[in-house]
């Protein structure tokens, strides 16, 4: 009996520096802005090495990263990272979208081209896809942190507008947007950080994190977030996929369009969480409410399905069970803190990107 209590501050302090751990890299996502501009095409990058010396990688990393940075500082990188490739596939592959798109591995040897603030990394599943097609030439215009209006205005990196990638000779598109749209990541600072910060430093934490909140207010909570300023959010996000369709079709007709939803970040069964000591930030909350974080991912996806649908797109939603955050570091396609597996907290793992890319190639046959 009387161990009970320090076990459960040692969990919720482990939570805590977890949620802290995962707002902090987020919020180092944000951004520098500048001008747009086309760069040359280099070959399409091979798969960044899974082996090798710690700092072969690093150095690698590092060279691309600098350069990213100094062309950006310049005002000629901020625009797509454009490729060439072995021309065995589609002419020219497009890949739009967040950073569910853009983001991979954060670790030696995985950082591709591009704004230094997109985030761009070369285990990403655009980039997959286009080396497992072969594609003639490659331009990845997906952006960390992308909102829809990012395809037709520079976004808050600086990128230009995500649509001026594409062209008439465009014949394969690949999408994946409407999180940030929705506010995801106000979902997880509402219901997975701000719960396990102490009350008083909690004005801090939403200072510190408030760009990637991207304009909801977290600090009303968990089931606000999600009841009132998501689901508004949701009821708006239909038209705004609609109209991203016909941007896509008015500038690229001829083109193939895949749009891709997002892997499943938090699991199906309660129970799970409740054993998984990589989801205990989310113990903080209700199991109401995290039936409520469920419920969102879930309706984030049905929108994104019907859209493209709708829209005639071919739709591929990675949502497997089994394979969430709270899942074993080996099998999970989401990190909540990513020191497992090198991943951005609450995104992909190079496992996650490998399967998405693996689905996508599958849908296009």
């Amino acid at each position: 009996m009387t161990t009970a209590r320090p076990r459960r501050s040692a969990r919720r302090l482990l939570a805590g520096s977890a949620a802290v751990a995962a707002s902090a890299v987020l919020a180092s996502l944000a951004v520098v802005p500048g001008a747009a501009a086309r760069i040359p095409a280099p070959p399409l990058p091979a798969a960044p090495a899974a082996t090798g010396s710690t700092a072969e990688q690093t150095g690698e990393s590092i060279e691309t990263l600098g350069r990213n940075i100094a062309d950006q500082t310049t005002g000629t990188g901020t625009g797509p990272s454009v490729y060439t490739g072995t021309g065995a596939g589609p002419s020219r592959y497009v890949a739009l979208g967040d950073s569910y798109a853009a983001v991979g591995r954060i670790a030696p040897g995985s950082w591709g081209g591009g704004p230094a603030a997109c985030v761009r990394t070369d285990d990403a599943y655009p980039v997959v896809v286009a080396r497992g097609l072969g594609v003639g030439t490659f331009v990845n215009a997906s952006c960390g942190g992308a909102v829809a209006d990012d395809f037709w205005t520079p976004g808050r990196t600086g990128a230009p507008p995500q649509f001026e990638a594409l062209d008439a000779g465009t014949d394969l598109v690949s999408l994946t947007i409407g999180g940030n749209d929705v506010g995801f990541a106000a979902v997880i600072l509402a219901c997975a950080v701000r719960p396990n910060i102490a009350t008083e430093l909690r004005p801090m934490v939403d200072g510190a994190t408030g760009t990637i909140a991207k304009g909801f207010d977290v600090s009303t909570g968990c089931a606000d977030v999600i009841d009132r300023q998501a689901a508004e959010a949701l009821e708006t996000l239909d038209g705004r996929m609609d109209s991203v369709y016909r941007g896509i079709a008015e500038r690229s007709p001829n083109a193939r369009v895949v749009t891709v939803g997002y892997l499943a970040a938090v699991p199906e069964d309660d129970q799970i969480i409740r054993e998984s000591p990589a989801c205990a930030p989310f113990m903080a909350i209700s199991r109401e409410e995290r039936a409520k974080v469920r419920g969102f991912q879930e309706s984030v996806n049905r929108v994104v399905r019907e859209a493209a649908e709708r829209n005639g797109a071919t739709v591929v939603i990675p949502d497997e069970p089994g394979r969430s955050m709270c899942a074993s570091p080996e099998t999970r396609w989401v990190d909540f803190t990513g020191l497992d597996t090198g991943a951005v907290p609450v995104h992909p793992t190079p496992a996650g990107h490998a399967h998405v890319a693996n689905r996508v190639l599958a849908a296009l046959g």
